[in-house]
């Protein structure tokens, strides 16, 4: 879906007293067209789940994804229906480019905001509230937005400079785990074709090389896990594998993916599936019939 109207929302339809920030919680429909807009956006998905048109992407998207759209970019929310329980809510904090000016001349802000913002390194920026950090605060800029109360501008201006250090936080955070992905690749590929073998970090670390210390916080960065996490669940979801389709004894399975003790196998095995290795070979066996 493209822009082909040309239609452009104006930051002035939106200014309340030429205060150059606005928020809005929208019940997403089909009204509104695909559009751009001289204003800098940051959408928050607050309740339920639809589609994200940007260009020429369709986005599927769900509660607590976050969206930063620059000037220019292309761009409109669609429902999955128009039926009610499919309902989705979106919250917008649109601004102006002269508020980030304003910002960082009083606060200096990193340049690291300024190539964020802008469509010049991308038409936009995605990101996932895991933390509900943005949630609370779009919905403490709307409610001062909406309760108009003295002195809300500033209060409103302070709320957004910490959503917009959030998102930076974030942005830095996924730029870094991109970074340390790459540095760890060999190694990734490593573990891929010898988890069920004795792996030492030690070993890994003389491959790049690298400090183990230096290891364990790039694996963390890149995958979310530590590296005992990692080879653990490579582990379990092999040995499902073999639950599934072989006909090795749970003994056997153990010892197949770097287990030798088999009721710390059994433990493990229970802890990351909620199940027993019998019980998950008996439900599967069910499945296939």
């Amino acid at each position: 879906m493209t822009n082909a109207t040309g239609y452009t929302l104006k930051g002035d339809f939106f200014w309340k007293s030429g205060f150059p920030i606005s928020v809005t919680r929208e019940r997403e429909s089909f009204g509104l067209p695909m559009h751009t807009h001289d204003f800098i956006e940051i959408s928050y998905v607050a309740e339920g789940k639809g589609f994200h048109y940007i260009g020429d992407e369709r986005l599927l998207v769900e509660k607590g994804d976050v969206f930063l759209i620059p000037i220019g970019t292309s761009h409109v929310y669609r429902p999955i229906s128009t039926k009610p329980v499919h309902e989705m809510i979106v919250y917008n904090c649109l601004f102006s480019p002269d508020v980030v000016a304003r910002f960082q001349y009083a606060h200096s802000l990193p340049f690291s905001i300024e190539r964020m913002l802008s469509a010049e390194s991308s038409p936009y920026r995605r990101f996932t509230d895991s933390h509900h950090e943005i949630k609370y605060v779009m919905e403490k800029l709307f409610k001062e937005h909406t309760l108009h109360l003295t002195g809300y501008e500033g209060i409103i201006s302070g709320y957004l400079l910490q959503l917009i250090l959030f998102l930076n936080r974030l942005d830095k955070q996924e730029d870094e785990a991109h970074t340390s992905y790459n540095q760890l690749e060999p190694i990734l590929h490593f573990i891929s074709d010898h988890f069920c073998e004795a792996i030492t970090l030690e070993q890994l670390a003389n491959m790049i090389p690298i400090s183990v210390s230096y290891l364990q916080r790039l694996f963390k960065i890149a995958t979310g896990q530590t590296f005992t996490e990692y080879i653990q669940n490579l582990r379990i979801q092999k040995s499902c594998e073999l639950l599934g389709y072989s006909g090795l004894s749970v003994m056997d399975i153990s010892s197949e993916v770097g287990y030798k003790d088999v009721k710390f196998f059994h433990a493990l095995f229970k802890k990351k599936t909620g199940t027993s290795p019998h019980q998950y070979r008996k439900k599967m066996t069910l499945e296939a019939r």
